[in-house]
């Protein structure tokens, strides 16, 4: 599941939740029971929470909250401070398109419990993206209902922020959500609450966005705004970032469809090329493995789910010729593109 991230200062995703908790009348010292943050200091600058902490206070609200759907409806009242500064870089965002891929740049702004991760095109003008969980949830007895309530929130949140900058033209942006859990007693409400068809207990959550909406405006952007908001954003992840330079690489890789060399890649993280391929190569790492690893793992999903032709998929993962990706899957796979569709169709 990946490696639990370390204290950190409160996110504002976290304070927003028990915001909305206490002001539908739930008792703070109640929603905080357990976490040893003490009531009036939690949300001040210097304070930090512990993964364990975070989780204790989503226990609560889930207890608290009294019924199953408690995510979509903290989702629902989602608003532009719920997430800090990444809501600032938002708000400023050129289009839909650049938008999505700024939420899932900066993911763990908002949430360090997943990361989205851009898989490619599965039909035509349909963007797949998968919310992987990254971080461990501890042993707090059932899981199943964190999970659904993290993921029902982030989503929901998604569509709400999305609506309230670029108008009710983005409601449709998702066109398709594969939820990671089981069926829910409520599950005839998703289709309603985001307009699009819903299917439930897959290995991971999927959401299918609609490329065709992505050049979609935002008419009160700022292009001064934006670039001071990008630098905070880039200074703030540094507080939650994993210590782990494998980890940073592939976080930026899977937010985006572009697999830049190691100079532009070390230019993102505020380094070196040097310093880069010296801190992977202390973990045991070199740049293009990584590279390869991002590419292998799409590949592997657009062959298994798709229809579309291998040259296609090739273009699609940055392959200037069929042959070059052909050659690099058979590398990675030891098989080529065409057998191992074969093999995951006969396997399905």
């Amino acid at each position: 599941m990946g490696t639990t991230h370390a204290a950190a200062p409160i996110q504002p995703t976290l304070s927003f939740c028990v915001e909305q908790m206490a002001a539908r009348g739930h008792d703070l010292a109640r929603l905080l029971a357990g976490s040893s943050l003490r009531q009036d200091s939690y949300q001040q600058p210097q304070s930090v929470v512990t993964p364990q902490q975070e989780l204790l206070i989503y226990r609560n609200i889930l207890r608290l909250g009294g019924t199953d759907a408690i995510g979509l409806e903290l989702g629902r009242a989602v608003h532009l401070n719920s997430i800090g500064i990444l809501g600032a870089l938002l708000s400023n965002a050129a289009d839909l398109g650049h938008a999505g891929y700024l939420m899932r740049r900066f993911h763990l702004l908002s949430s360090p419990w997943f990361a989205s991760e851009l898989i490619g095109e599965l039909e035509p003008g349909k963007l797949l993206v998968r919310y992987k969980q990254t971080s461990d949830l501890g042993d707090l007895g059932d899981l199943g209902g964190l999970y659904r309530f993290i993921i029902d929130r982030d989503i929901r949140g998604t569509l709400e922020l999305l609506v309230r900058i670029f108008g009710a033209g983005a409601a449709g942006f998702i066109s398709g959500i594969a939820f990671g859990y089981p069926q829910p007693a409520g599950a005839r409400g998703y289709r309603a609450e985001f307009g699009c068809p819903v299917s439930f207990g897959h290995e991971y959550t999927y959401v299918t966005f609609d490329s065709g909406l992505a050049g979609l405006k935002n008419p009160q952007r700022c292009g001064i705004a934006y670039h001071t908001y990008l630098r905070l954003c880039r200074n703030a992840l540094s507080d939650y970032a994993p210590a782990s330079w494998q980890r940073r690489v592939t976080n930026l890789l899977n937010s985006g469809d572009d697999y830049p060399k190691a100079e532009d890649m070390a230019a993102r993280l505020n380094c070196s090329e040097r310093s880069l391929r010296r801190h992977l190569s202390a973990e045991g790492f070199q740049y293009s493995e990584l590279v390869d690893r991002v590419r292998f793992d799409r590949a592997a999903y657009l062959l298994t789910h798709s229809r579309d032709p291998i040259k296609k998929i090739g273009f699609q993962l940055r392959y200037s010729e069929p042959p070059n990706f052909v050659h690099a899957f058979t590398r990675w796979a030891g098989m080529s593109p065409t057998r191992f569709r074969d093999a995951a169709m006969k396997m399905k």
